[in-house]
């Protein structure tokens, strides 16, 4: 029997809900995702975590890992990418006492995202500047210092920061000026669209083929759906 290739997978750590640990356990879509491409494929994957976008396109450049999950518009051409199978709305806001709170009045200043975002390329079509931060309380610091005028997080993600500071959707009537300045206003606008993610590889036609037909697999068997609505609450794989 033919011994099983080793792919290696980049993933970003504490990336929750796409991979983080638990139980002493890496979980997550991503890598529940990349079990079910491995019983597709027949391979064998291995996970290696990076800090940031930035840093998987250079693993995966220099050879340090196969593939991982981003947004090809991210990218040069000299990237490969399957068709995308996951659109995670993203959410531009800002604070109560911004001065600018539509998209309009945002044009060419600079809006901040995190190190692990898929939103650069977005901001660069919306005539944003996009700045990343290494996590969201520096980007709301950041954002309260005036530094960068509005902030940009997936929908998954403002949500949970939300959750876990309820003072930042709504305060009481007897909060302190600051606290009501602190407000998150989100910006609506129907330019600001999901991200397109899919698997990106670099130089390696027969694997970004056969990435593409296991996703295609997992496509027509509701295993993408089923994933997606697992770790996101909704299906994510419909554009």
């Amino acid at each position: 029997m033919a011994a099983k290739t080793v792919l290696n997978m980049g993933i970003i750590q504490n990336d929750r809900p796409y991979s983080f640990i638990q139980k002493n356990k890496q979980q997550g879509f991503s890598i529940e995702l990349a079990h079910k491409l491995a019983t597709t494929t027949k391979d064998k994957i291995k996970f290696k975590a990076y800090s940031s976008q930035k840093e998987l396109q250079t693993a995966l450049k220099s050879g340090e890992i196969d593939f991982f999950i981003g947004d090809k518009a991210d990218l040069s051409q000299s990237y490969q990418s399957t068709p995308a199978f996951l659109y995670p709305k993203n959410v531009l806001f800002t604070r109560h006492d911004a001065k600018a709170k539509n998209l309009e009045k945002l044009m060419k200043k600079k809006v901040g995202l995190l190190q692990t975002g898929t939103q650069s390329a977005l901001l660069h079509e919306l005539s944003l500047q996009p700045v990343s931060y290494s996590d969201q309380n520096k980007l709301l610091d950041a954002l309260a210092k005036g530094e960068i005028a509005a902030g940009i997080l997936s929908d998954y993600t403002y949500h949970e920061l939300l959750k876990n500071d309820p003072s930042l959707a709504k305060t009481s009537p007897n909060a302190d000026k600051e606290t009501k300045k602190a407000v998150l206003q989100r910006i609506s606008d129907p330019n600001i669209t999901a991200s397109s993610l899919s698997f990106i590889t670099y130089k390696r036609p027969k694997l970004n083929t056969a990435l593409s037909t296991a996703l295609k697999e997992l496509s027509e068997d509701n295993t993408l759906a089923d994933l997606s609505q697992k770790y996101f609450s909704k299906d994510l794989t419909l554009n």
